[in-house]
């Protein structure tokens, strides 16, 4: 482990040449341009990385780096105080950089939504992140930062009225504008046709590792009820449909109940809202339509190639700037106390935002004294960012109220 101070940058942002990785790099030049933040893009290709450094105004410094030469990860990892990744499908790509940050105690990002990837990681590196001092990070982008972070600001809310007062249950209400990229494809069709989908997954620990806490398994835990096609609205509350991430939000807030002890059990509950029954229906059609597309092999294929954006590709700048997500919570408590918190971001989530919550999750753990009451582990955003991150956030443009 190398000393903090030594090293060149203070944020080195891996796979910086991909769709999401490019925005982050812009926010970073754009944002950050004055503050003296020191900085670099990696990833394969230097062609694309100096092309990139043009657009960033000559700001950054280029490391060439493939995650599959091993010598180059680790310069990587050595020279940064902390590395936001970007390079995914996670599982395929970003493996070994995990590894390295987690044995030299470099700090780690990344916007994978691959739960079983973190999974593996958790199972694979907490206990050497934790010997080590590196705090890694899963889920900070548009997977999974917003609600987990409501269900950490939520939890506090309930008890600052009683202290004893856990949480029961919580509901969350989405209503978003964003559109899948050519990267985000890449890893959906993966994980359920391509090679990830043929890896066995392997039993590396007795228990679910989003529950490992130290060296054993915390006994708090999460019930998944999200909504499974549709669920009318009652009273005040709109109708809901499944939203494709609410699995991966619930395993993530899964993971920071386990670190954060916010109750032995509780029960979440999600899905996209709806003005109107009719909406819900015509949504649910449409996308049960597309899921039949994607799981009938030959229009599968003609979808992949003719209609569904490639790799590298994604929304345009206009559809981004007309994008938004806004996330109502409402959380009970087991003694009765209600909590409705509402958190909006104003731009497309999936990308353009997604870049902002990387890079300021990064920045949280490096700028403005860092975090040093964090040990090494595998974390989420809330069990490890936490409030100083939701600030930075509210910072650079989102809003986050309690009603």
């Amino acid at each position: 482990k190398r000393a903090m101070a030594t090293r060149r940058f203070d944020v080195t942002l891996f796979g910086a040449t991909g769709f999401t990785g490019r925005l982050a790099s812009l926010y970073v030049s754009k944002q950050y341009a004055s503050s003296g933040l020191r900085w670099a893009i990696a990833g394969r290709s230097a062609e694309k990385l100096n092309a990139l450094k043009v657009e960033c105004a000559g700001l950054p410094e280029v490391v060439v780096a493939d995650s599959s030469d091993v010598d180059a990860v680790n310069a990587m990892v050595r020279d940064a105080k902390v590395i936001v990744s970007f390079a995914g499908p996670f599982a395929r790509y970003s493996t070994p950089v995990v590894k390295a940050c987690a044995e030299f105690g470099t700090d780690y990002c990344d916007i994978t939504g691959e739960t079983d990837w973190a999974r593996e990681m958790i199972a694979l590196y907490d206990d050497v992140a934790r010997a080590s001092g590196a705090r890694i990070v899963h889920f900070c982008g548009h997977d999974c930062v917003p609600w987990d972070l409501m269900v950490l600001m939520m939890s506090k809310k309930l008890k600052e009225g009683n202290a004893e007062e856990t949480l029961e249950h919580v509901d969350m209400y989405d209503d978003l504008k964003s559109e899948a990229s050519g990267g985000t494809m890449e890893t959906f069709l993966g994980a359920a046709y391509g090679p990830e989908s043929q890896k066995r997954k392997q039993r590396l620990l007795d228990y679910d590792p989003l529950l490992k806490c130290g060296d054993k398994a915390s006994t708090n835990n999460v019930k998944a009820a999200n909504v499974s096609s549709i669920e009318f609205g009652s009273g005040t509350e709109p109708a809901r449909t499944y939203f494709v991430m609410a699995a991966v939000n619930a395993n993530a807030i899964k993971r920071s109940n386990a670190l954060l002890n916010y109750s032995p059990r509780f029960t979440y509950c999600e899905g996209i809202a709806h003005e109107s029954s009719l909406g819900a229906v015509g949504a649910i059609c449409g996308l049960g339509f597309f899921g039949l597309g994607l799981a009938i092999p030959p229009t599968r294929w003609l979808m992949r190639n003719y209609l569904l954006p490639q790799p590298g590709q994604g929304p345009s700048e206009e559809f981004m700037q007309q994008g938004y997500l806004t996330v109502t919570g409402i959380a009970k408590g087991n003694q009765g106390s209600v909590v409705k918190a509402r958190m909006h971001f104003p731009v497309d989530p999936g990308y353009k935002d997604t870049a902002r919550m990387a890079v300021e999750s990064g920045l949280t753990l490096v700028l403005d004294g860092g975090l040093p009451q964090v040990a090494g582990g595998v974390y989420t955003p809330a069990s490890c960012q936490g409030e100083k991150l939701l600030n930075r956030l509210v910072a650079t443009g989102t809003t986050f109220a309690f009603e």
